[in-house]
C-alpha cells in the first residue's frame, strides 16, 4: 500500500517488479495520473477511505504522517489494513535539522512550499518524537536511517558538478558523525510490536 502516491512515483519504479500495489491520494488530479500504476487507487484521504482488512504486507508512508491530522490514529487504521507480521516504510522531515536550528535560533519559522517547513505540515518530527509517535502507534522502528539534503535537486549548474561534489561528501560525513544534526529524513522501518518478524 503506497499512502499519498502523489503522482505515482513509487508505483512507476515498481512497474516491472510485478508487485501488486494499491495506493491512496487525495489530490483529483495527482491520483488519476497515478491511477496507471496501481491495482487499485483510492481517492481519498486515510481519515476517510475504507480499506480491506489484513491485506498489505508492506505499507508504505512517505512524507505523509506530518500532513495529517492524527497520524497515530493514521497508522492504527493502516494496520486494520495490513497482514499481523507486515512492514512499515516511513519518512519524516527533521525538524531537527541544523538549518532548522539555526532558523528557529534566528526567530524565524518560514513557511515554504517544500522541505522541513512546508506549509501544509501539520506536525514536526525529531528522531526521538518520531519512534515516540511510532510507539503510540503500537509500532517499533527495526531499522532508522537519516537521509541527506537532496542537494542535486536544488543545485544551481553555474556552480559546476565539483563543487556539488565536494559539498555531497562534505554532507555525507557530517551525517555519519552527527546523524540527528545533519539528517534531512528520517526513514524508519518498522513493524507492530507483537510481531517476531526480522528484517535480512
Amino acid at each position: 500500500m503506497d499512502v499519498g502516491a502523489a503522482q505515482g512515483f513509487l508505483g512507476q519504479m515498481l512497474l516491472e517488479s510485478r508487485l501488486t500495489i494499491d495506493a491512496i491520494e487525495p489530490h483529483p488530479a495527482w491520483a488519476n495520473h497515478a491511477a496507471l500504476y496501481y491495482r487499485t487507487m483510492y481517492h481519498d484521504d486515510i481519515d476517510s477511505v475504507e480499506l480491506p482488512e489484513e491485506t498489505y504486507q508492506v505499507v508504505v508512508c512517505a512524507d505523509v504522517l506530518e500532513h495529517t491530522v492524527d497520524p497515530v490514529k493514521a497508522l492504527c487504521k493502516l494496520q486494520k489494513a495490513a497482514t499481523p507480521d507486515a512492514l512499515y516504510i516511513i519518512s519524516l522531515p527533521n525538524v531537527a535539522h541544523i538549518a532548522a536550528r539555526l532558523l528557529l535560533l534566528s526567530g524565524r519559522f518560514p513557511k515554504m512550499e517544500r522541505g522541513i517547513f512546508d506549509r501544509t505540515h501539520l506536525h514536526f518530527y525529531t528522531q526521538q518524537t518520531a519512534l515516540n509517535m511510532l510507539h503510540n502507534a503500537g509500532l517499533e522502528a527495526i531499522r532508522v536511517r537519516p537521509t541527506p539534503v537532496p542537494l542535486e535537486q536544488i543545485w544551481q549548474s553555474k556552480y559546476g558538478k565539483l563543487s556539488l561534489q565536494a559539498l555531497m561528501f562534505l554532507q555525507r560525513v557530517c551525517l555519519l558523525l552527527a546523524p540527528t544534526l545533519f539528517a534531512f529524513q528520517w526513514v524508519i522501518v518498522a513493524r507492530p510490536i507483537h510481531t517476531e518478524t526480522t528484517l535480512s
